[in-house]
């Protein structure tokens, strides 16, 4: 159980750098997430080629896919928090539909 926890605690500390220090309604956070974002998408991307190529053995290509799934994750995890910050300024993210005003894109709001 000892050995559980220890793997536990060095995997959390893994996944803490993409965990988001700046709060959603500070102004450093757009900066920050879409950092972060970007990484995500591009270590995926990275993978999913990689997988692709015949260099890699079946047992790299499964520890890819955990890392994959991982990765995904995260970027729920990261869409969640933006999804908060865009209620925190105002914006509802969930029924757009409701909306009787004006709407700026979304993609102009985040970046």
């Amino acid at each position: 159980m000892e050995n559980l926890e220890l793997k536990l605690l060095e995997e959390f500390n893994k996944l803490q750098r993409y965990a988001l220090k700046t709060p959603v309604d500070k102004k450093g956070f757009w900066s920050e997430w879409q950092n972060l974002f970007t990484q995500v998408k591009f270590y995926k991307i990275s993978i999913k080629s990689l997988m692709w190529s015949s260099e890699i053995s079946s047992e790299e290509k499964k520890l890819l896919k955990q890392k994959l799934n991982t990765l995904s994750e995260i970027e729920i995890y990261l869409k969640e928090l933006r999804d908060v910050a865009l209620q925190v300024k105002g914006f509802s993210v969930f029924a757009p539909e409701e909306s009787t005003e004006d709407d700026d894109d979304i993609e102009d709001l985040l970046f």
